[in-house]
């Protein structure tokens, strides 16, 4: 049962209704936009979840990071679990920093 609201989404939860959390991979940016824009852009997958109230955070080097993020409105539907998408943009000067640590955190909410 869904009920939409004005830019949300309320899901009808059961108490049966098991919580399953998400594995999260993040993705290497590609060498063509490193070499052509000096720009690189990191994708984090958050897969397998159920429900949808899902959170993802970019951390770079323990800091919350906001600028340059991009995250899917409305996680996905694969019949039986969710998944989301963010995408963190970053210069190529912080990739390559061997002290840069990106961390993508997910929460439910």
């Amino acid at each position: 049962q869904l009920i939409f609201g004005v830019g949300t989404v309320l899901r009808v939860i059961g108490k049966n209704d098991e919580i399953i959390p998400p594995a999260v991979a993040i993705f290497s940016p590609s060498k063509q936009e490193i070499q052509q824009k000096s720009k690189a852009t990191l994708v984090c997958l958050a897969s397998g979840f159920y429900p949808d109230h899902l959170n993802l955070v970019w951390k770079v080097n323990g800091a919350k990071r906001t600028q340059g993020v991009g995250t899917d409105e409305f996680s996905m539907w694969n019949g039986s679990t969710y998944s989301l998408t963010s995408r963190l943009r970053i210069s190529a000067q912080e990739w390559f920093n061997p002290l840069s640590r990106f961390e993508c955190v997910a929460n439910f909410f």
